[in-house]
């Protein structure tokens, strides 16, 4: 198995190259997914062992059968940068900062304290936030 680096929000981060990553997250259900370059991981896992192998396998090793089918999030570019969209708990926002990370506001409130590093997956912590308001 590769070596992965769990960051400060319990996901799991493999570099495969500068700016290149792979992501194992816990979705709103309890179980495990991953992410990479905007694709899913197929499926969801009992624990981060099992996603991390299967991102590898789907990543590393080439088994494109691991590749979710694309899922319309029913996100839309901004005019002044970003993506929103409108959601039951108001409307989501997420942008890139200066520094490179991404940041998320609902309804013209930052979500304090959530910087993440690729768009997807600021795209998907707002879908949890705003499922949630």
């Amino acid at each position: 198995m590769l070596d992965w680096y769990e960051s400060s929000n319990g996901n799991y981060v493999h570099s495969i190259s500068k700016g290149d990553v792979m992501t194992v997250f816990k979705n709103k259900n309890g179980e495990w997914s991953g992410i990479y370059d905007g694709k899913f991981l197929r499926g969801s896992y009992d624990d981060p062992e099992e996603a991390k192998e299967r991102m590898e396998r789907w990543i590393i090793g080439g088994d494109s059968s691991l590749q979710a089918p694309p899922r319309n999030l029913g996100w839309q570019l901004a005019k002044k940068g970003g993506f929103y969209k409108n959601a039951k708990g108001g409307i989501a926002a997420v942008k890139q900062a200066k520094t490179g990370k991404w940041y998320i506001s609902i309804d013209g409130d930052l979500v304090q304290g959530v910087w993440l590093n690729t768009q997807e997956e600021a795209m998907q912590k707002a879908d949890e936030y705003v499922e949630y308001l």
